[in-house]
């Protein structure tokens, strides 16, 4: 029986490439036609992303999703179309038609998809205002943004609008890689997304949690995708260096990294039941969600099997599955 819902899971409204097909000058954005029949995104006069036809199609995500057991998802945005490489003005006319393209959807399957939302971040004030209005006008359950903008990482202060706003209505911050660093020395074998991806959402949380950003936001929820990286499976190193380090900033957080697990959550996408059971263990059942990664090849899409495997209670199963993306989603 489908009874759980997936926090990891991408979707690119048809809607929104049509309108840049018309407007693309106006938003900054430009359609590439590619062979078969695919399309590619292009932000600010970068150079264009191919757009899998599966982000788009609905019919055939339900379909896995019911396969799969995943009664609800929670649809975000491909991360590459996030739009951070456009002027403030024209990212956020770009993310609210693209929320407007995920509210449709969840609309038309009230059961089956809750609406996150895409905001520009480069610049936070705009992005905390986009995010006011999903919340309060649309309902939106959550927030979607990358692990930097433009190569910028959350050790400034420049971001406190964003994050106080996401604290003060208690929104989920969903995060997920984004212009990887170091992404020119994983050109091959698929390693920008093995190991280019949690090592980015690694650097972000460190960034995040040394920099102090959840002493100034103590109620702040960020859910970190890709199992959290490899933070968890080396908070001991992270700990270390809080209290040993001299480097040339030392960490301006209160308290050893490990203590911050009290704003982080985690999705389930590792695969392998005796990791997922080792994440269970460090970091707590309470704060695991699941995640499929649903279009990508390196997702999981029947990762609800992975957690119904775990040796631990029924109840603590539940809250995996269901009840902690419930809460956390508002539904």
């Amino acid at each position: 029986m489908a009874n759980a819902i997936d926090v990891h899971h991408h979707y690119v409204p048809p809607e929104v490439i049509d309108e840049a097909r018309k407007s693309g000058k106006a938003l900054g954005v430009d359609v590439a036609e590619l062979p078969n029949n695919r399309v590619g995104l292009a932000f600010g006069g970068s150079k264009p992303h191919m757009l899998q036809p599966a982000l788009m199609d609905v019919e055939k995500r339900l379909e896995i999703m019911t396969k799969g057991k995943v009664a609800v998802a929670a649809l975000e945005a491909n991360t590459n179309s996030l739009g951070y490489r456009l002027t403030g003005e024209q990212g956020e006319s770009w993310c609210r038609l693209y929320n407007d393209g995920v509210r449709q959807l969840a609309q038309k399957y009230p059961d089956r998809f809750v609406a996150t939302a895409a905001v520009p971040l480069q610049e936070p004030g705009r992005a905390a205002k986009v995010l006011r209005d999903a919340v309060d006008q649309q309902k939106f359950s959550a927030a979607f943004i990358g692990t930097n903008v433009n190569g910028r990482y959350y050790n400034s202060k420049d971001f406190d609008p964003f994050w106080a706003a996401a604290e003060e209505m208690d929104v989920l911050i969903v995060m997920h890689p984004e212009h990887i660093a170091g992404a020119e020395r994983m050109t091959e074998y698929g390693l920008n997304a093995v190991c280019g991806n949690p090592a980015d959402s690694t650097l972000s949380l460190g960034y995040l949690i040394y920099s102090g950003v959840f002493d100034r936001f103590p109620r702040l929820k960020l859910c970190a995708l890709h199992g959290g990286g490899f933070f968890p499976y080396h908070m001991g190193r992270f700990d270390q260096e809080y209290a040993t380090g001299k480097g040339a900033r030392p960490a301006d957080c209160k308290w050893p990294p490990s203590a911050y697990l009290k704003n982080l959550y985690f999705d389930t996408l590792v695969y392998d039941v005796d990791t997922l059971n080792y994440l269970r263990r460090k970091v707590g059942g309470e704060r695991l969600v699941v995640g499929t990664d649903y279009p990508y090849t390196l997702g999981d899409w029947m990762g609800v099997e992975k957690v119904e495997a775990l040796d631990c209670p029924a109840k603590e199963k539940d809250a995996i599955l269901e009840g902690t993306a419930r809460r956390l989603l508002k539904l």
